[in-house]
């Protein structure tokens, strides 16, 4: 009689040694994601212009600050719905934040693999104390759940989007201070003459919502909030030359 041939048994050691490969949690949300964007195609154009609309809206915020105009307060609905369109930063905030997403993910992926690493290292060793056996119990935690680092992955971009237009706007008040903006004189209702800074000649033209008139005396370091329809009318003036001729262009909050 001839013996059957053994079929191979997988010892304990080589399975212990053998690492499943670790899942990207980004591609594993993906597929979720592609799935509900292409049963609601609109979602997508949705989803894009609330989030250019909450960085214009932050940026707003943070840029008038620097100025002690309290601009939420004296919005309009409709002028959160326009606030990320104005800002054209808040959308080069949203396609950075897709290679920023792709790049965390990267590097989480890199950790999730040393981690299965070390466990199958601990998992072969016939002995292991008690900090081992946390260390291990730990990295089976991590490596095991993708919940978690969905969370981290929104943080970041929360924190990423926050210190972007955080910058941005204190750039861009800094750069208003020093006189790098479009300068306005402005005509009151009823006035034959231009409204005067008190410090300066002309005013520094911060932005507008739909009923007030942000402007700057930047002599004086004061912000003005004028009504809309107290307004006759506003001249631009021509920007000021640099040394060399050109003329200095900032684009107007």
């Amino acid at each position: 009689m001839i013996d059957a041939p053994e079929k191979p048994v997988a010892r304990e050691s080589e399975g212990a040694s053998k690492i499943d490969p670790p899942v990207s949690a980004l591609l594993e949300l993906l597929p979720h994601v592609l799935r509900t964007l292409r049963r609601e195609p609109a979602l997508a154009i949705t989803l894009t212009y609330l989030l250019v609309a909450m960085a214009g809206i932050f940026y707003n915020f943070t840029f008038y600050r620097l100025f002690d105009v309290p601009v939420l307060t004296l919005s309009q609905i409709s002028d959160f719905l326009v606030a990320g369109i104005q800002q054209p930063m808040a959308l080069v905030l949203v396609l950075s934040t897709f290679p920023l997403c792709w790049v965390f993910d990267k590097i989480n992926l890199r950790g999730r693999r040393r981690r299965a690493i070390e466990a199958a290292r601990l998992r072969a060793a016939s002995t292991l104390s008690t900090w081992q056996r946390g260390r291990l119990a730990f990295i089976e935690w991590m490596n095991g759940r993708h919940w978690y680092t969905q969370v981290i992955y929104l943080l970041v971009v929360i924190a990423y989007g926050w210190t972007f237009v955080s910058a941005y706007a204190t750039h861009r008040a800094e750069a208003v201070k020093h006189g790098d903006a479009a300068e306005v004189r402005i005509w009151m209702n009823g006035s034959a003459d231009p409204l005067v800074p008190a410090g300066a000649k002309t005013w520094t033209y911060l932005g507008t919502t739909a009923s007030y008139v942000f402007v700057y005396d930047r002599a004086d370091g004061h912000a003005a909030i004028l009504p809309v329809n107290a307004i006759a009318r506003i001249e631009p003036l021509p920007m000021p030359k640099s040394a060399d001729g050109n003329v200095m262009l900032a684009p107007i909050p």
